[in-house]
C-alpha cells in the first residue's frame, strides 16, 4: 500500500508475530471465551464502551454479572436486564436488546445452540444492520461483537488508532472504515488475521507501558 512508513508498519507487525507465540494462541482462543456464556459475551461488550477495560470492565463489572446473574445465556439477558448493574442510563436495556437480536435470528435460521447463534450471525454481514439499529451500538461495537463471536474483525476504538500512530501510519486521513481496511490490507500483507493484529496491537501497547 503506497501509505508513508507502510513498510515499517508492516514489518513491526511481522516482528510481533514471530517473537510473541501468545499472540496467535490468544488469538486463536479470542472467540471461544464466552463459549457457552454468550449473555456475558454482550455484557463484555457493551460495557467495553467508553471505559478502562482492564482496569474496570474485567476485574469489577464482568464478575458483578456473573455473581448475580448465574445463568450468562443470551436467552437469560434477554428475558431480564441487568438494571442493578453499576451501568450507564440505558446500558442494560441495550444489553437485552443485543441478546434478543442475536435470539431473533437464531430463529429465523433455525439454530438453537447459542454458540453456533452468534458465529453464524457474526458472519452474515445482511444480519448485522439490526444491531446497528440499537442504540448505543456503534461500528466499533459491532466489530467487537462479531470478533467475540468467533468471526475475523478488529474493533477501531481508541487504542488500536493510537497503535496504529505509533506504528506510524496517518491515520488522521481515514474514517472508521477506512481504518478498518487498513487493518484488513496490513493484516494481509503482514500474513495473518484481523484477530492477531489486534493482539499484535495488545502486545505494541504493553510493551510501550512497561
Amino acid at each position: 500500500m503506497d501509505l508513508p512508513n507502510w513498510n515499517y508498519a508492516v514489518e513491526q507487525v511481522k516482528r510481533v508475530l514471530g517473537s510473541d507465540k501468545e499472540v496467535k494462541k490468544k488469538a486463536q482462543e479470542y472467540g471461544l471465551i464466552y463459549k457457552n456464556r454468550r449473555g456475558l459475551m454482550v455484557v463484555d461488550v457493551v460495557a467495553s464502551r467508553q471505559r478502562k477495560y482492564l482496569e474496570y470492565v474485567v476485574p469489577k463489572l464482568l464478575p458483578q454479572y456473573e455473581a448475580k446473574a448465574a445463568d450468562l445465556s443470551l436467552l437469560s439477558l434477554a428475558k431480564k436486564a441487568p438494571i442493578w448493574m453499576p451501568l450507564r442510563t440505558g446500558e442494560a436495556k441495550v444489553m437485552q436488546s443485543v441478546a434478543k437480536v442475536l435470539l431473533d435470528f437464531g430463529n429465523r435460521g433455525g439454530i438453537k445452540d447459542e454458540n453456533e447463534i452468534c458465529l453464524a450471525w457474526a458472519e452474515d454481514s445482511s444480519a448485522h444492520s439490526d444491531i446497528l439499529d440499537i442504540k448505543g451500538i456503534g461500528p466499533a461495537l459491532l466489530q467487537y461483537l462479531r470478533m467475540r463471536s468467533g468471526a475475523d474483525s478488529v474493533k477501531i476504538d481508541v487504542r488500536v488508532m493510537e497503535e496504529l500512530k505509533n506504528l506510524r501510519l496517518p491515520i488522521e486521513w481515514f474514517t472508521s472504515d477506512g481504518l478498518l481496511q487498513i487493518c484488513t490490507v496490513l493484516a494481509k500483507e503482514a500474513n495473518c488475521s484481523l484477530v492477531e493484529l489486534d493482539q499484535v496491537l495488545w502486545h505494541l501497547q504493553d510493551s510501550r507501558n512497561l
